[in-house]
């Protein structure tokens, strides 16, 4: 009877301290209730990257394999040009094998304009069935797949006729006089490679201008006197021009190695202020 007391007492004490303690449990998550916290994994979320060449010295046209699809909602096509003209493109088949690729962004160098620099081209988004196709005109090009699953824009904030480009921030400036009959190159690359993008230019003529035409061409040499593309902005003049004005479209050269040159057939002497980047298109 001892023994059967003695448990008795010790049951019921520590029935009365696991009471005490869910009370005060109790009690603590009125007070301050638990926040829940979950975990999240982080195998292939954010972290996981695909490389794979997709086209080599490519000078035929022709489609590549699919791309390789693990739930990528970056993707990025990395091309290099050699006197290139064509198109390059990302396209997507949501219903393969069966159905067309459709096309989702593109890169176009047209004839007369070949391009011999690198250039990339962002997707964002996920797009399972995904390859690329090259269009070839003249010249060749490779071309790498590049992918992660961190997300990021569908485009390229800009969004050009040779495919995705950001906005441009033109910190340059140049200011010269240029005499009549003359032609000057208005902006020269800053690192090997670039090319020269014109933000704004505003013409002053240093006398009455008579009968003739101003003009800026893309040429190929510094000198100006290289092979010249055709003119991106041409202009008439007559004695009644206005003394100043300005040309209000952003101008771009289409690959490295070429400059914008100013030639002026005004009739007088005229000082041109530009603002112009030089950046890796």
């Amino acid at each position: 009877m001892q023994v059967s007391e003695q448990f008795q007492k010790v049951m019921g004490a520590t029935l009365a301290s696991v009471l005490v303690i869910a009370a005060a449990i109790f009690v603590m998550t009125c007070i301050n209730p638990p926040t829940l916290v979950r975990a999240q994994n982080t195998g292939t979320v954010g972290l996981y990257t695909q490389e794979v060449t997709v086209f080599s010295s490519q000078s035929v046209t022709a489609s590549s394999a699919i791309l390789p699809d693990y739930g990528f909602a970056a993707n990025y096509l990395t091309y290099c040009n050699t006197a290139f003209t064509g198109t390059i493109n990302l396209e997507w088949n949501p219903t393969y094998p069966a159905g067309p690729f459709l096309l989702l962004t593109q890169a176009n160098y047209p004839s007369g304009q070949p391009d011999s620099a690198c250039h990339v081209l962002q997707l964002g988004g996920y797009f399972p069935n995904l390859r690329s196709t090259v269009t070839r005109v003249a010249g060749s090009l490779s071309a790498y797949y590049t992918a992660s699953a961190g997300p990021i824009p569908l485009v390229a904030t800009g969004l050009g006729t040779n495919g995705p480009t950001p906005p441009i921030q033109c910190d340059h400036y140049n200011s010269p006089t240029i005499a009549n009959g003359a032609t000057t190159a208005l902006a020269s690359p800053i690192s090997t490679g670039d090319a020269i993008v014109i933000c704004g230019v505003t013409i002053s003529f240093q006398g009455a201008p008579s009968a003739g035409t101003i003009f800026i061409a893309w040429n190929g040499l510094l000198n100006c006197t290289g092979t010249q593309y055709a003119a991106g902005y041409n202009a008439y003049t007559s004695a009644s021009t206005p003394q100043t004005y300005s040309v209000p479209f952003q101008e771009r050269g289409y690959t490295p190695g070429i400059y914008p040159c100013f030639n002026n057939g005004s009739g007088v002497s005229v000082f041109v202020s530009v603002s112009y980047a030089s950046v890796r298109l």
